[in-house]
């Protein structure tokens, strides 16, 4: 017998139900009949809430988007080799954690190519660069060359991100070095060269 939820709270279990069903299975073999079993809701109030099943994929995607990159902290007191390790860290941990999940961005998804979910991927690498630059240069504003900078880095922690996730990365400690001394790297030595860099 389903539950009787406030809609804000239905579409939210209607959520982790998809979450769950896009991140352990290719998405044509996703039915939208047992996501909505699995979220005690009915298949109607899903294209209520989603429209069809691409919707409720984008809207999965948009979810993931707003919520992993608040996992790298932005209000650590500590030396910025610390920070770096300890936000790294929570990156694998959250991973490790919901490594399916993850895989809808460090994989090929069946969206790939798709205008809107392609543009779900920028926004998630843009809000990721955004927190590991005020972690380096502060509250001042961000130069653009410093963003295009870092969103290149994330081309080298995405390919380590996922290689680790499908077992072909070693260790945690090895990605965990991937993913620290790049950051570092970049902010360190690639950013002043490239802001330093005149036609």
């Amino acid at each position: 017998m389903r539950r009787r939820l406030e809609p804000d709270v239905r579409r939210k279990e209607i959520l982790r139900a998809a979450t769950r069903a896009f991140a352990t299975r290719p998405f044509d073999q996703v039915q939208l009949d047992a996501i909505a079993r699995d979220a005690g809701a009915s298949r109607g109030l899903i294209n209520h809430y989603f429209g069809d099943k691409r919707g409720l994929f984008i809207a999965v995607a948009r979810d993931i988007v707003e919520r992993i990159p608040t996992v790298l902290r932005t209000d650590l007191d500590m030396s910025v080799d610390e920070m770096v390790a300890v936000n790294t860290d929570a990156w694998l941990t959250l991973i490790e954690a919901n490594r399916d999940a993850a895989m809808l961005f460090l994989g090929a998804s069946a969206l790939s190519g798709d205008p809107e979910f392609d543009r779900l991927q920028d926004e998630l690498r843009d809000r990721i660069v955004e927190r590991i630059l005020r972690n380096h240069l502060g509250d001042t504003e961000i130069p653009p060359p410093a963003r295009i900078t870092m969103r290149a880095a994330t081309g080298l922690i995405e390919r380590a991100l996922r290689d680790w996730a499908t077992g072909r990365g070693g260790t945690r400690a090895q990605p965990h070095a991937v993913l620290s001394q790049s950051i570092l790297a970049t902010v360190r030595h690639v950013l002043p060269a490239v802001l330093a860099a005149r036609d």
